[in-house]
């Protein structure tokens, strides 16, 4: 079990100001994230006045994005080792994350994303993100690779809601990086010596909420200790 508790990394509304250069500064600027993959939800940080100097509202809206959840992760992982027909080992391997700082209600009052089709024009859709992840993998195999000739095979899945984790320090492979991804990975890898292998995987993910998006890819990795 652990515990994770983010401080100072959701974004946070300014003061009220009408920006009209892309160099005017607002009090909350620096809530943006510094790095981001993609599929957390995010808010607006301006709060921009419409005045007459930016045609009421229709010009210079000059805006930036921050995280609109709080992250507060809860992670639970266990593993399960069958060894009876050693040297061949299964194992079945799991995780379950949960932010329990996440707050669908505020977040839904100012999500710009993960949202469902618009409702009609100026309306946005319904807040569909969620704050909960798992995945489950079955590996067979070798216990270890000390060994020319030891290998293992291995097939998992995996669902990643919106805003279960934060998406800059997730996986930057499956669904090329980020949360708000389902799918599966099948792979294996080979021992070539007791200090290099070789791996291959095949990633299958789908976005779970929003806009459709799917990503297959193929890795292939050579690994070496010294």
């Amino acid at each position: 079990m652990a515990w994770y508790d983010f401080k100072n990394i959701s974004g946070r509304l300014s003061s009220p100001f009408a920006p009209l250069t892309a160099s005017d500064v607002g009090n909350t600027d620096d809530t943006r994230p510094s790095f981001a993959q993609k599929g957390n939800t995010y808010m607006a940080l301006r709060d921009i006045m419409p005045i007459p100097a930016n045609g009421n509202g229709t010009l210079y809206q000059y805006q930036y994005f921050g995280l609109a959840s709080e992250f507060r992760d809860l992670a639970l992982t266990g593993r399960l080792d069958f060894d009876r027909y050693e040297p061949v080992r299964i194992s079945l391997v799991g995780e379950f994350i949960k932010n329990v700082a996440f707050d669908k209600s505020a977040i839904a009052a100012k999500a710009v994303n993960t949202r469902g089709p618009d409702l009609a024009p100026n309306k946005p859709g319904p807040y569909v993100g969620g704050d909960t992840a798992w995945l489950l993998n079955l590996v067979v195999g070798s216990a270890a690779f000390q060994q020319r000739g030891d290998w293992n095979a291995y097939l998992g899945y995996r669902y990643i809601e919106s805003d279960a984790v934060v998406d800059a320090f997730n996986d930057s492979d499956f669904g090329m990086g980020g949360t708000n991804l389902k799918g599966f990975t099948i792979g294996g890898n080979y021992a070539l010596s007791p200090a290099v292998r070789l791996g291959l995987r095949w990633m299958s993910a789908d976005e779970i909420a929003g806009p459709k998006f799917q990503c297959d890819v193929l890795e292939f990795d050579v690994n070496a200790k010294f």
